[in-house]
């Protein structure tokens, strides 16, 4: 039912979704864009990360190195209780990694997987701060974006995600068809 719910509120809110192809300020394409500076501007409380493409190719069990010197630098600069990971993979082994490397971040399991809206409505409610005041950096349209979109919250297009087709080569080939097919649906129905 996730990919029927995806579709068809992909179509609904496709003008919205079409913008995180279009217009730069919605993209991002390395983590080191990111900082105190841009998130003040765009009046952000709290930055929401993906795990698969974001902070490392999918399957991964932590963070790839510049990947966790950037979350390192961030948790310094902003403080952990303004980061969150919401990942629709939190594989025991990922919530030990964050638990022992950055106990004070929040990692959001066990909510319905984006693109259902709830992660980030639950963040923004455990935060204390208005939804709109919340951005995601995922590297998909039809889960991470489609949420953001139905949550009300801000998001930031990851792209291009990070893979390792060398030790993933049917995974990752999967998800490049997804990401692909998405952009391709937005384009034509935007």
């Amino acid at each position: 039912m996730r990919w029927w719910y995806a579709i068809k509120n992909g179509y609904l809110l496709r003008k919205n979704l079409k913008k995180f192809l279009t217009c730069p300020e919605k993209q991002i394409h390395d983590l080191a864009e990111i900082t105190l500076e841009k998130l003040d501007n765009a009046e952000i409380a709290i930055l929401v990360l993906d795990f698969d493409g974001v902070l490392a190719a999918h399957n991964a069990k932590e963070p790839t190195p510049q990947a966790k010197a950037w979350l390192t630098k961030m948790s310094q600069t902003i403080g952990e209780h303004r980061l969150a990971i919401l990942t629709n993979k939190p594989k025991p082994e990922r919530l030990a990694y964050f638990a022992k490397e950055f106990p004070s971040l929040f990692v959001l399991h066990g909510v319905r997987k984006k693109p259902y809206p709830e992660g980030l409505v639950m963040i923004a409610q455990y935060r204390g701060v208005s939804a709109h005041r919340i951005v995601l950096v995922d590297d998909r349209l039809l889960t991470g974006m489609l949420a953001t979109c139905l949550g009300y919250t801000q998001g930031w297009y990851f792209r291009p995600p990070k893979t390792n087709y060398w030790k993933n080569p049917i995974v990752e080939a999967f998800f490049s068809f997804l990401r692909v097919s998405e952009r391709l649906f937005i384009r034509i129905v935007g």
